[in-house]
């Protein structure tokens, strides 16, 4: 395996990483951004419905013609719901589709949803706000609701089976249902043959997921966060998700008891570190397998760890990366 770069709970440790990536979206080289922020929008109005989001709350939902999405994912899962004309805001974490993109560069965003402001959102008069339960602090999905926007809060999901119920929850909440049994079909579906197509491998593979945004910042992914489903997915060994749960401050020793036979990183840490030579600079990183081998993948972080529509694609491509031998 040669070095490769793809484009495509655990509250304090999590929010560190969340603060991380919304660095490495705010960074982005992406000049393809309207200048136009009048976005048009299209009016669809759902018959009157109830959902009771993961926080207990039943929402009434009756117009969603103005969207305000508080995460990636759920940006993705929209769009591919065929909804995304009705998204006037995003958060700075959506990279993806590149409409979505669009809109958040040309100014019709609401920053970082974890450190988010009631005003960075009224100001698009929404009709409707989706977040989930890593969307903080939960005092402003408070001020929302007592300006009376209507705010579904889902459940932060980390698995595979979670992808599915996220999209199929936001079909149920935004009244294209039929729309989301295909998508969610179709998804799955991906993840299967991924995930069969691993189980064909000669060898298991221990896997770290080195989350990294320059020389100061190493983090070991482990249990409970999205990048577990990936590489277990994978028919991997998770070696962060055996020492511990969260984003794990790495030490070298730690490292290399590991021994991991594949280190994987964010495209985003390769660029900061400035290619994949730096990586060996990391302490503990050359006296793994995988750094005595060059064993080293990177993805950007909204493909790889998202959980969202490309999910299965993401799975995917690891897997053929992995063991190239099993590449459709």
């Amino acid at each position: 395996m040669t070095s490769q770069i793809r484009d495509h709970g655990y509250a304090v440790p999590l929010l560190l990483v969340a603060i991380l990536f919304a660095s490495a979206c705010t960074s982005s080289t992406d000049t393809s951004a309207t200048t136009d922020s009048t976005l048009s929008t299209t009016t669809t109005a759902v018959p009157d419905g109830v959902f009771v989001g993961v926080d207990g709350v039943a929402t009434d939902i009756t117009d969603i013609s103005r969207i305000v999405s508080l995460t990636g994912d759920i940006t993705e899962v929209i769009f591919e719901l065929g909804l995304g004309g009705n998204v006037v805001a995003v958060d700075i974490t959506t990279t993806y589709p590149p409409e979505a993109n669009d809109i958040k560069r040309a100014g019709n965003n609401v920053g970082f949803a974890q450190a988010l402001a009631a005003e960075s959102v009224l100001r698009f008069e929404p009709t409707l706000v989706i977040a989930d339960e890593s969307v903080q602090p939960t005092e402003t999905i408070d001020q929302l609701r007592s300006a009376g926007i209507p705010v579904v809060v889902l459940k932060y999901q980390t698995t595979f089976e979670g992808v599915e119920t996220k999209i199929l929850q936001i079909a149920e909440i935004l009244g294209v249902e039929q729309e989301g049994d295909v998508l969610a079909e179709r998804v799955m579906a991906e993840i299967a043959d991924a995930q069969a197509r691993a189980a064909g491998a000669s060898e298991q593979l221990r896997i770290a997921y080195l989350y990294t945004r320059g020389p100061t910042v190493i983090l070991l992914f482990g249990e409970g966060i999205p990048t577990q489903a990936m590489l277990e997915g994978a028919g991997g060994i998770d070696v962060g998700a055996a020492i511990g749960e969260g984003a794990i401050p790495v030490t070298p020793e730690a490292l290399i008891a590991a021994r991991p036979d594949v280190i994987v990183v964010p495209q985003s840490g390769i660029d900061a570190l400035g290619g994949f030579d730096a990586l060996l600079d990391i302490p503990g990183v050359a006296d793994t397998p995988a750094g005595q081998n060059r064993r080293f993948l990177a993805y950007d972080e909204a493909y790889f760890f998202n959980l969202g529509p490309r999910a299965g694609l993401a799975l995917g491509d690891f897997v053929s990366d992995l063991y190239p031998e099993l590449a459709d």
